[in-house]
């Protein structure tokens, strides 16, 4: 078993899957394969406000729930979720999407991510 809090681990700015570096989006990796997970990573996102993550797409699907924040969940479909504390997204694997930060904080999401074998 392993108890942290999120303060202690890094911030880092965030990246695409295609190498893109996206200004304003910070990232903590809480749970990943350096400490034991063998399925899935956890990962503690803020968006600060008026930013966005541009549309982009993985193999991983994404389970996101959010703490704290509104934000606009969209995909190249032209499909869109407004989502706020309390609410969960979920994006399937390859899907094109981007979300906006439409709150003056931050908004502030868990995503979590399997590893794929």
């Amino acid at each position: 078993m392993l108890k942290k809090n999120y303060k202690e681990v890094e911030e880092q700015e965030a990246v695409l899957a295609d190498g893109r570096k996206v200004d304003g989006i910070y990232i903590r990796w809480l749970i990943d394969e350096n400490l034991g997970a063998r399925n899935f990573a956890m990962r503690r996102i803020e968006v600060k406000p008026g930013l966005n993550v541009p549309l982009h797409n993985h193999a991983e699907d994404h389970e996101i729930y959010i703490l704290s924040g509104t934000g606009k969940f969209y995909n190249d479909k032209g499909e869109v979720e407004i989502a706020s504390q309390g609410d969960f997204v979920y994006i399937p694997p390859n899907e094109k999407h981007g979300i906006d930060n439409l709150d003056n904080d931050n908004l502030i999401f868990l995503c979590l991510i399997p590893y794929l074998k």
